[in-house]
């Protein structure tokens, strides 16, 4: 019976060891694989010109590259895209995503950052528009008019750029600066006679029947979001964008696979009707290669700001931009 008594506990005290082990070895197993290493912040606005990207945060493809590389992801949304340019001026980001005219000022004005990609070019989602019964048919159309859009913003190019195209300049226009919003009402008011304005107040306004786009950026301006990157990120940490920019791509080939679910899974952050959604997004191209020619725009984009005053201080693109 003793004996029968200490093989019993032998073996209890045998298959508390077996479980401890494995239990040690679970942990051991889990510490190896969650994710460490340095903190990469990125800040992003709840926008269609970044749909690839939520989707790469959403989908798991974001953590899994940053920690394959050795990183773990923070994950910042912002309100608005000028939040995100602050945020990078205090320091309090490692990457974060904006318009192109932002870029620029934030560089001009000492940020240390660079554009490591092309975040989303879609030409059809900034347009000049009319109220829907306007009689102006074209641009030639707006002269002596009043035309309002957002100062410092890329609507602000592509209201030059038709003008020019048209054999006009800013002195042919009365030109009011005005937010998306007040835009919107001074239009459906009838306060102004046209506007450049952007998605997705475009084809919300223009799904409603209350405007009519008579010029695009097609041929004209391909309307450019871009991903930036801390100076140090870099210089000392490349792998970090590397990662980041491989999870994206990932994000861009999901969403042409699979639109409709993607659009579903998008709108807890970009709240909007589904259709609406999904035919906003069909706008944008995705591809963040950075060419020549996005080189070339950008040193387009540069000169155009300084020439209006909007750059006090030149900003050499070739430094500015990293190659991918």
């Amino acid at each position: 019976m003793r004996k029968l008594m200490i093989l019993t506990v032998l073996t209890a005290l045998l298959a508390s060891a077996v479980l401890a082990g494995g239990c040690a070895g679970q942990r051991a197993a889990q510490q190896a694989t969650a994710p460490g290493g340095p903190e990469i912040r990125i800040g992003i606005v709840p926008l269609p010109h970044y749909a690839h990207m939520w989707v790469a945060k959403k989908k798991g493809f974001l953590d899994e590259e940053l920690n394959k590389a050795g990183y773990r992801l923070k994950w910042q949304p912002f309100g608005l895209g000028p939040m995100v340019s602050e945020a990078f001026a205090a320091g309090h980001l490692d990457m974060g995503v904006m318009g192109d005219f932002p870029a620029f000022i934030g560089r001009a004005a000492g940020t240390d950052y660079r554009i490591v990609a092309v975040a989303s070019a879609a030409p059809k989602a900034l347009a000049m528009v009319v109220r829907k019964d306007s009689p102006v048919a074209g641009v030639p159309g707006l002269r002596g008019k009043k035309v309002a859009t957002t100062k410092a913003a890329y609507g602000q190019k592509l209201l030059h750029l038709l003008l020019e195209k048209n054999g006009m300049t800013t002195n042919d226009i009365q030109f009011i600066n005005m937010t998306m919003d007040d835009l919107a009402t001074a239009l459906a008011r009838g306060d102004v006679d046209a506007g450049v304005m952007w998605d997705p107040l475009l084809t919300r306004l223009e799904e409603a029947g209350e405007i009519r786009v008579i010029a695009d950026g097609t041929g004209v301006y391909e309307a450019y979001a871009v991903l930036m990157a801390g100076g140090d990120l870099v210089a000392k940490q490349p792998a970090a964008v590397d990662a980041a920019l491989r999870a994206f791509r990932r994000g861009d080939e999901y969403l042409r696979q699979h639109p409709d679910e993607c659009a579903k899974l998008l709108l807890e952050d970009i709240r909007m009707p589904q259709p609406l959604l999904t035919k906003i997004i069909g706008k944008f191209a995705y591809n963040d290669k950075i060419t020549d020619r996005f080189v070339a725009d950008m040193q387009d984009t540069e000169a155009f700001m300084r020439k209006i005053g909007l750059l006090k201080t030149p900003v050499d693109v070739q430094a500015f931009v990293r190659r991918n």
